[in-house]
């Protein structure tokens, strides 16, 4: 807490020194570089301009947050297609201290937390289907199809742009947009350049601080065989994290034994997991250009990043309907429902009955009687077992691209010529392990502000003498591997005139990507307590292992307002001694096991594809034009996956080879039309078809099963679809557009035709006589995608003064969206997709005093669906008799993030900011199905900064 404090009088200090100083502050230099778009002028000091914000003609001068957004205004405006870009305040610098939290400012981007507590998850208007480039270049994560952001820190980053309908000269791949993310070059600055920057963050529910580091050399030289430009930018951070949430799992009817109350539906397992670890990120991004010839450039470049996630997640998870436990002081809600229940007092699922004369196949439900079941607010659970276990991690990602090319630029006609490589690796290493005890009570309150509350005797779960070692020790092992090569060729001429450039050309992929697995979940000896095997199971203390097996793992929230509770020790089951102790224990080789083949697969692919479109360009009299691009794109994929299948006889396992080999051709036609005026208003109508490959993991073809050695938790699986068709769309856009000094404002519509869009889904199926709750992809059919962007910024030049530095910036996005067809979820919105989301901020930026206060808002979406579960769900009275299973889906609600960042020139070269993010402490809160009926709540991280920027 001490680190904290200073913290935040440090902050507070330079936050006040930063305001005492803005009336004799003097505004920093603007840019003089013509080709500022693609980067920040970092030429050498220049005389300050008056302290009135105006030159010597009266034009305004911009710095730091505005001449950003006054530059991603103006690509906005220029560009062919619908574009939205965010341009670096300063070298190395989004207005965010990640990409993904920069990006949720765009109109139209919607993205959510991930389990370190950082903003991840972008999509595009609501659809995660993106291509990723950098540099122009395709770029993935693994086996995915996408950059993972993280791995790409927004320190090493000069501009994004985010492209929502596309041209034929963009790489083809993304059906919601291709986010492109553009580093420095040296020839983006004039003369010989260091930035140095370093900043701590402060995460308040961690309590800690962290490093962050970037530096930045370039410089340019004339010789005698031409101009040559030479750049490398490090970064470099420590994060923890911690994120703390609860999960109520598998909700019940309590009618059947032990608790045999009937009109009562309680969570099967009631789940608090605090989350805790270090991230570890280093990039290093180089680029040499060289200039023979005016006409003629030759460059190479290329980027390294490496993460590393090592942390675990600690669970107190009590188990509602084990053995001999009871349920009293309930309070229930008013919130009721009727629902098919079966015996064990869970949904039932479909059976399939062969006739095994005819071979027809028909389907039925499982036993159930119709019961009308109330929500809990409150209850205690009398004797019930409470399952500590760590589920430990280390992960390590490295992505590294080389790339190069030749530019010819002469007299209207360019070509070149690239070609890149890259390799990206993903090492998992994941242990867990369970312990457990009964406690005598366990009150639960289920929904308290969104996330569930428990109490317990704190002691209970500190007593290392009581616990017992339970379920299994369960093991991971995944090595992810990818790489891509590709190279192509463009050209284009200009003619001036009606017929203004005519651009084509062609481009040849082939990727790989790589998975291998072993996962073995092996039951520990003895049973369970808490079942019918309770005499036999086994106490921690008589199983031999050491005492560094166990620990005190991180405080929750949640049980007893931030308890702690004994755990097995992340640090002992990921070493390799402790893991060989656990394996001896439940009688397996020690040693690291070999990847089992029916969980790998190998897949390969072939793109090649070839492009034409014409520019154009119609005067309409003396102010205003009319232009924009026809064209297409032809693409042919030609894709392979290997696995194997397994099958045990007697006791053998035997391996048998299957593939699956598909080819894809497509022509991707675009028409675009925009009509500008020269007073600043200009509005587009566009049409394009775009494609979204399938996943390689969604390809293969293996069941993958893992049997539960915990009674209460059902057994799962997983498997691809070989028959998994790529994603079309039919995208239509819209915009009016208004461009004025200080600002602009644009309404932008769109709407898309979506088929054979891909979604993952639950289903209880049968191996070998056990239930298996089994995910796999499917095409749902058609879905629409439908809404209206508007957004606008201004500064307030009119008003005198200091005042005249304030500005505004908001955008609002409506996203309707609906799944068609004859799918069960056929009706509801699409997957992820928010209908509404809008931002608002207050801008500051004069005499060398920047800063700005943004919130952002996201209505809830669909996120999981679950209809697969056991979880009771309500029934249609008039449809108890039909045979189906009613849709079950999670939603995230409805939740905002308001951040702040203030920075001060102290000089032209030294500059000191400080910032906060989701200061309002916002939540991130689940629910299924009925808005009462709470599923998981999230405690999502607040952080603040403080940091400094050295440029010479």
């Amino acid at each position: 807490m001490k680190s904290a404090l200073f913290f935040r009088l440090t902050a507070v200090s330079v936050f006040a020194l930063a305001v005492a100083s803005t009336a004799q502050a003097q505004t920093a230099p603007a840019s003089n570089d013509p080709a500022a778009l693609q980067s920040i002028d970092t030429s050498a000091e220049q005389p300050l301009p008056a302290d009135d914000g105006q030159d010597a003609d009266g034009e305004i001068v911009v710095s730091g947050i505005r001449e950003s957004l006054e530059r991603a205004a103006e690509i906005k405006r220029d560009s062919v297609q619908v574009v939205d870009s965010i341009v670096a305040q300063d070298i190395g610098k989004l207005p965010d201290a990640t990409t993904a939290a920069a990006l949720q400012r765009v109109p139209g981007i919607q993205v959510s937390v991930n389990r370190n507590n950082e903003l991840a998850d972008v999509r595009v208007r609501g659809l995660p289907d993106v291509l990723t480039t950098v540099n122009g270049r395709e770029t993935f994560t693994t086996t995915g199809r996408r950059l993972d952001l993280q791995d790409l820190p927004a320190e090493a980053l000069a501009r994004v742009d985010v492209f929502k309908s596309q041209t034929p000269d963009l790489i083809e791949g993304g059906l919601a947009g291709v986010i492109d993310l553009k580093l420095n070059k040296p020839f983006n600055f004039k003369k010989p350049t260091a930035v140095l920057s370093a900043r701590g963050n402060y995460g308040a529910r961690v309590d800690q601080s962290d490093p962050q580091l970037g530096l930045l050399l370039t410089n340019r030289w004339t010789t005698g065989i031409g101009e040559i430009g030479v750049l490398v930018n490090g970064t470099f951070s420590d994060s923890n994290y911690r994120r703390d949430n609860t999960v109520l799992l598998g909700l019940r009817s309590a009618a059947t034994a032990p608790l045999n109350r009937a009109g009562t539906a309680i969570p099967n397992i009631l789940q608090t997991f605090p989350e805790e670890g270090k991230l570890r990120r280093t990039q290093v991004n180089a680029a040499i250009q060289w200039q023979p010839s005016e006409s003629l450039e030759v460059y190479a470049d290329g980027f390294y990043t490496r993460f590393r996630d090592r942390g675990a997640r600690y669970g107190a998870n009590t188990q509602a309907f084990t053995t001999n436990s009871s349920v009293s002081n309930v309070q229930l809600s008013d919130d009721c429902f009727q629902a098919r229940v079966t015996a064990a007092g869970q949904n039932p699922t479909l059976v399939n009955n062969v006739n095994p004369v005819t071979g027809v196949v028909t389907q039925s439900l499982q036993p159930n009687t119709l019961q009308n079941l109330c929500y809990i607010e409150s209850a205690t659970l009398n004797n019930p077992v409470v399952n500590l276990t760590t589920q430990a991690r280390n992960q390590v990602q490295v992505n590294k691209q080389i790339g190069g090319g030749v530019t010819y630029d002469r007299d209207g006609t360019r070509i070149n010529f690239d070609a890149s490589y890259q390799t990206s690796r993903n090492d998992l290493t994941a242990v867990v392990v369970d312990i457990g005890r009964r406690v005598s009570t366990f009150t639960f309150r289920p929904d308290v502000d969104g996330i569930a509350q428990y109490q317990t005797d704190g002691a209970a779960l500190l007593d290392s003498s009581a616990m017992f070692i339970r379920n299994s020790v369960q093991q991971n092992f995944t090595q992810a591997e990818g790489d891509l090569f590709a190279t192509k060729l463009d050209l284009e001429h200009e003619f001036g005139g009606i017929l203004k450039r005519v651009k084509g050309g062609v481009r040849f992929a082939r990727r790989a990507a790589d998975n291998y697995q072993v996962v073995l979940n092996t039951a520990v000896p003895g049973g369970n307590i808490g079942t019918a095997t309770e005499a036999t199971a086994v106490r921690v203390s008589t199983t031999g292992l050491p005492a560094n097996f166990l620990t005190i793992g991180a405080p929750s929230p949640a049980i007893n307002n931030g308890a702690s509770f004994l755990v097995p020790n992340p640090e002992f089951i990921l070493s390799d001694e402790g893991l060989d102790a656990l394996r001896r224990y439940v009688r397996l080789p020690t040693g690291r096991p070999g990847y089992q083949q029916d969980r790998q697969f190998n897949a390969g692919e072939k793109t090649y594809a070839a492009y034409g479109q014409v520019e154009y360009e119609v005067p309409l009299g003396a102010s205003a034009v009319i232009d924009g691009v026809l064209g297409g794109r032809y693409v042919r994929t030609d894709r392979s996956i290997e696995t194997f299948t397994s099958s045990t006889a007697g006791g053998v396992t035997t391996y048998t080879p299957v593939s699956a080999d598909t080819t894809d051709e497509n022509f991707l036609p675009t028409a675009t039309a925009r009509l500008k005026f020269d007073n600043g208003i200009q509005a587009r109508l566009g049409y394009t078809k775009t494609i979204r490959r399938p996943e390689f993991g969604q390809l293969n073809p293996s069941v993958i099963l893992s049997l539960s050695n915990n009674p209460f938790v059902q057994s799962a699986g997983s498997a691809g679809n070989p028959d998994l068709r790529q994603q079309k769309s039919n995208a239509y856009d819209a915009t009016l557009e208004y461009y004025f000094r200080g600002g602009y404002i644009a309404v932008a519509g769109y709407y898309r035709q979506i088929t054979d869009r891909v979604i993952s889904g639950p289903a209880v199926e049968n191996f070998g006589g056990i239930d298996y709750n089994v995910t796999r992809p499917r095409n749902l059919g058609e879905a629409t995608l439908k809404g209206i962007e508007v957004s606008g910024q201004y500064f307030l030049d009119f008003l005198p003064g200091p005042l005249a530095g304030f500005g505004v910036q908001g955008a609002f996005t409506l996203a309707d969206s609906e799944i068609g067809g004859n799918d069960p979820l056929a009706g509801f919105p699409l997957q992820g997709v928010s209908k509404y989301n809008y931002t608002a901020g207050l801008l500051y930026d004069k005499g060398g005093l920047s800063g700005r206060l943004i919130y952002t808002y996201r209505s809830k979406y669909f996120d999981s669906d679950q209809t697969g579960s056991i979880s009771v769900r309500p029934i249609d009275p008039a449809r108890v008799g039909e045979v189906f299973v009613p849709p079950l889906l999670g939603y995230t609600r409805p939740a905002g993030r308001l951040d702040a960042s203030i920075g001060y020139d102290v000089t032209s070269a030294f500059r000191i900011d400080i910032g906060g993010t989701n200061l309002l402490h916002a939540k991130t809160v689940t629910y299924l199905g009925q808005e009462y009926q709470s599923f998981e709540g999230y405690y999502d991280e607040t952080v603040y900064s403080l940091g400094i920027r050295i440029r010479i």
